[in-house]
């Protein structure tokens, strides 16, 4: 499913919980590497992980949440101890949350999945699953994963079942159709069917060849591919069902849906005998969740075949042409009608006895799956009071959206009965109310809904205007209102039994890859959903939108369209399609449940539990609206309390306002005021306005700091990988992670840590052998550590290795043309160790795909000088060597000392003056050929800063004003016409146009609208080199 199908506020709440999830998951998963027998640690990554799949599921985001749910299985056996902790698990462990995490920063920068190879990963599990070895486990990439070959789906919806009043065939919908799940590896579709089935249907009459409804070959491809997928998750769940005829549960509800999906699905390119096979298939099984027949083994084998031939099927699609080849099936259908109303199951003539077609148990096995937890609820659906509070919820929130889109339909029909894509809305809503009344038992709802849903589809196809049946709708839908009021306050009463615990849920059944149903939908086609019983993390916490980041098209709506739903209540009145606003909501029936969006308490996206049909409604009536761009936000996790000190400040800003608005009238009606007093007034507003000012500052500031363990957490994963590559033992040490960030800095800062680590590990740290040999630990070691200095923030990046060779630098800056011998003989140890940042430098005797090609480096200190910081280096031969990166907290606002040079003002960042002096001129002496002053015993170097900036040169002074300032632990002292003021700047860039001034970083607007020039310490040192020691 694409953004532009979901709620923007649940789309930016998946991204930023499935980011924490992740960073929770890597962490974890190495510590569990070093103590493979810690159940502890194996539910601390079991629950984000299931967290993930259960999201990702409701959201529609197939290839997230299939990936997540392959993980979830191998974990779960871990923990229930059926597996143990080995090399090759933890690689493909890793290697798919690199794939998720691939895949949800491309959800985040692009608004889709992306073409992430996961089939590999996918492959390896399922043979882990299996019980086989893999031939070679995917060993995970420090780099991000590599991209599929081929695109990723359209996303497409699932069909919704035929009212049974129409007997024309579905048609296409113009909304999207629900995602194709992941391609996977094609097996030969007829060879499944093992003995007498294949030969059985390789007798079958075929058929005159008829074209399919699609939107192009793609769309073909995609129903092949998650035809297939469902076939294979139906052939072993059948036959665990087989196994455990008795313990059916949610394992029937699962076989259901498949055959459901199947049937809605082929339904929309209209595949009429494939439908119908799948619609007999559907009912057999409605029959045996309702209780009325049980698994037996002749039930089984009458759906294996079913399975074997629908397959078939599907292998006579011509995706190139659009055209399909079917079989006669009349006979299977006799089969499954006589088994629906309770004759004696029987197989078609030709195929006695037992059929042993099918996937063999131990294959089955391979693709099994285990539920993700032994004590999730079942859901099915209840048939007494007391209903699960999280169904009751989610079902008030699809039925409250799809009543708002039906009133926002027969509006806009009411005026302009021809809009077939309001038409189809108005359908697909019914049937979302259809759908999810069946799944909670109100079969009253159920088939009223599914009544009037027979009238629309009957006049969208007929040709006629549509508003003639505005009316006739109005009250039809009026009558479903009411009827879903009285229902939802009934099933909203909790049972008097409901207290009392539960008993303890029997094992579920594993099928492979099955999708736990949506609460509210059970007929859609909806992945993997979230149902563990979860514990409610205390996290009181909001999530604001701090920046723009990207824009992605997406549907917007004005006022009287579609919005997101309040949050639902158990008893909340459903709303009537009319214009009015919807009834307000009473307080959840359940606490939510922050991993996933599906909570009670988030606002219902589109694509809630009714399901794609209600995905695919909201979005035709938010597009038939209005067309527009949306953006996606970067979010931010802040705490209630700063939000809660923030308005009380607003709330000051607001008297503030009034008391000046009172001076203002004041002086205006009073022409005996006295001067004095107002003033007076004046300056006590405007301190208090100041004071106030200051303290929204510092709040917003405060809003925007996250923790660097954000970025960090990344890394032991990172020199994992790279350890193991090298063939070092390297071991990472964190320290420091607590510090915090501006968040817009903390998100770019990744890349130049990834650099330095890289070197660290590859050119840094010596060999076991070496290491050994000069008396050293075999095992390496690389520390990253953050904290706070000043008003920045420094990050080190410090290894135990053999250290960086000044000399050496030289040599290889000469050989490589980067400098002339005369240059390199005039520098000194630091400025030679600098030498590594030079475009193109590396030391490196020979390119390994981790480093030496010298291009990493430089990316560093690019990345760093963007970020208004330095890095610098302190190294010591064989002992190791340290990077310090010195950032700003924040990008935006900045303390600076204002000084003139040549009759104009600059502004120097405060964090790099080291202190403001005086100093005779006669003082100055010359050491080669460079000025310099001895000051409280140490030798400053003096350079006068407007020769510098090439600007004209003042009278001679006989006392110099001077600013020392630092680059990290190196001094200058810069000489200025006048020291001024201290003051708080914002910072402004200076655009691509002068974005290339030489030791400028920026430009302040001042308070008369003046533009000042900021300087940048770390160039104007370098630019000084030459003129000062």
């Amino acid at each position: 499913m694409s953004q532009d199908f979901m709620d923007p506020e649940i789309f930016a709440d998946f991204i930023v919980e499935a980011k924490e999830h992740l960073e929770t998951i890597e962490p974890n998963l190495l510590e569990l590497e070093k103590a493979p027998d810690n159940l502890a640690l194996l539910n601390e990554i079991f629950r984000p992980m299931h967290s993930l799949k259960g999201a990702s599921g409701f959201l529609g985001l197939n290839r997230i949440n299939g990936l997540a749910h392959r993980a979830e299985n191998i974990m779960d056996e871990l923990r229930k101890g059926d597996m143990t902790v080995t090399s090759e698990i933890m690689d493909v462990i890793l290697s798919a949350t690199d794939a998720l995490r691939q895949m949800v920063d491309n959800l985040d920068s692009t608004g889709g999945e992306g073409d992430v190879e996961t089939e590999s990963i996918i492959t390896t599990i399922d043979a882990i699953m299996a019980g086989d070895a893999p031939a070679a486990a995917p060993r995970p990439a420090p780099a991000a994963p590599v991209a599929a070959p081929e695109p990723e789906p359209e996303p497409v919806a699932a069909a919704e079942p035929e009212p049974v009043a129409v007997a024309a065939p579905v048609e296409p919908e113009p909304a999207a159709i629900p995602p194709a799940a992941p391609p996977r590896q094609e097996p030969e579709p007829v060879a499944q069917a093992e003995g007498g089935s294949a030969e059985w249907i390789a007798t079958l009459e075929p058929m005159e060849p008829y074209a399919l409804t699609a939107f192009g070959e793609g769309h073909l491809k995609d129903f092949i591919d998650e035809a297939r997928e469902m076939a294979e998750n139906l052939s072993s769940g059948l036959l665990e069902l087989e196994r455990n005829p008795t313990e059916q549960g949610e394992l029937v509800n699962d076989l259901f849906r498949f055959f459901h999906n199947l049937k809605g699905n082929s339904g929309i390119i209209g595949f009429a005998e494939l439908n119908s096979l799948t619609h007999e298939a559907e009912t057999l099984l409605n029959n045996v969740r309702r209780g009325e027949m049980t698994g037996s083994h002749e039930l089984v084998d009458l759906l294996l075949l079913v399975v074997d031939l629908l397959e078939a099927l599907v292998s006579r699609i011509d995706p190139a042409t659009g055209n399909v080849t079917p079989f006669d099936i009349s006979a299977i259908l006799d089969c499954l009608r006589k088994a629906v109303a309770g004759e004696e199951i029987t197989l078609p003539a030709g195929l006695g006895g037992r059929r042993n077609g099918g996937p063999a148990p131990e294959a089955a096995q391979a693709h099994s799956t285990s539920d993700a937890d032994d004590d999730e609820d079942a859901l099915s659906p209840p048939v007494a009071p007391g209903y699960d509070p999280d169904d009751v919820a989610l079902f008030v929130n699809t039925v409250r959206q799809q009543m708002d889109n039906i009133g926002v339909a027969l509006k806009t029909l009411a005026g302009d009965g021809t809009q077939r894509e309001y038409i189809d809305a108005l359908y697909r809503c019914l049937v979302t109310i259809q759908n999810s009344s069946g799944y909670m038992g109100l079969d009253e709802v159920r088939v009223y809904a599914e009544r009037t849903a027979g009238l629309v589809d009957q006049a969208r196809f007929s040709g006629m205007d549509f508003s003639l049946m505005v009316d006739l709708m109005e009250q039809e839908t009026s009558i479903i209102g009411d009827m879903l009021e009285k229902q939802i306050a009934r099933i909203s009463t909790p049972a008097p039994e409901a207290a009392a615990p539960a008993a303890a849920p029997a094992p579920q059944p594993k099928a492979a890859a099955a999708p736990a149903p949506a609460p509210a939908a059970p007929t859609a086609a909806t992945p993997q959903g979230d149902d563990e019983d979860e514990e409610p993390e205390d996290d009181d916490t909001a999530v604001v939108t701090i920046s723009s980041v990207t824009g992605a098209t997406a549907p917007t709506a004005p006022a009287e369209a579609v919005k997101p739903a309040a949050p639902a209540a158990a008893a909340a009145p459903v709303a009537k399609p009319a214009p009015a606003a919807p009834p307000k909501p009473a307080a959840p029936a359940a606490p939510p449940k922050p991993a996933a969006p599906a909570a009670p308490a988030a606002p219902a996206a589109p694509a809630s539990a009714g399901g794609q049909g209600g995905a695919a409604a909201a979005a035709q009536v938010q597009q038939a609206q209005q067309a527009g761009t949306a953006k996606a936000s970067s979010t931010i996790r802040v705490d209630h309390e700063k939000l809660d000190h923030l308005m009380n400040l607003i709330g000051e800003l607001i008297i503030n306002r009034n008391r000046y608005t009172m001076l203002a009238r004041r002086l205006e009606d009073d022409t005996n005021v006295v001067i004095a007093e107002v003033a007076q007034d004046l300056s006590e507003t405007t301190y208090a306005m100041a004071r106030i000012s200051d303290d929204l500052q510092d709040t917003i500031m405060k809003v925007r700091m996250v923790p660097v363990s954000s970025v960090f957490s990344r890394f032991p994963r990172l020199v994992r990988d790279l350890s193991r590559k090298s063939g070092k033992e390297v071991d990472l040490l964190l320290e420091g992670e607590e510090t915090e960030l501006d968040k817009s800095v903390v998100e770019v800062i990744g890349d130049p840590l990834v650099h330095l680590i890289r070197n660290a590990v590859d050119h840094g740290v010596e060999s076991e052998d070496e290491r050994v040999a000069k008396g050293k630990k075999a095992k390496g070691k690389v520390t990253l550590r953050a904290y706070h200095k000043g008003n920045s923030v420094a990050i080190e990046i410090e290894d135990d290795g053999k250290g960086i060779d000044p000399e050496k630098m030289r040599e290889v800056a000469v050989r490589k043309g980067i400098i002339t011998p005369d240059e390199a003989k005039a520098l000194d140890d630091r400025e030679a160790m600098e030498l590594i940042f030079a475009p193109g430098f590396s030391s490196a005797e020979k390119i390994t795909d981790i480093s030496g090609r010298g291009v990493g480096m430089d990316v560093v200190r690019t990345n760093i000088k963007n970020l208004k910081g330095s890095v610098s280096i302190h190294s010591e031969i064989g002992k190791g060597t340290r990077f310090t990166l010195s950032l700003p907290l924040t990008l935006a606002i900045i303390d600076a000392l204002m000084v003139n040079v040549a009759g104009e003002m600059y502004a120097i960042p405060l964090d790099a003056v080291s202190e403001t002096t005086k100093i005779e001129a006669r003082r100055l002496t010359d050491v080669k050929g460079r000025k310099a002053v001895t000051l409280r015993g140490e030798v400053l170097g003096i350079a006068s800063l407007s020769e510098l900036l090439g600007l004209p040169k003042g009278d001679k002074q006989e006392v110099l004003s001077v600013v020392v300032i630092h680059d990290n632990d190196r001094r200058l002292g810069l000489v200025v016409d006048r020291l001024l003021e201290r003051q708080e700047i914002v910072i402004k860039p200076l655009g691509a146009y002068l974005g290339d001034l030489k030791g400028i970083s920026g430009a302040t607007i001042m308070g008369d609208g003046s533009v000042i020039l900021i300087l940048d310490p770390h160039e104007v040192y370098m630019m000084a080199t030459s003129k000062a020691i």
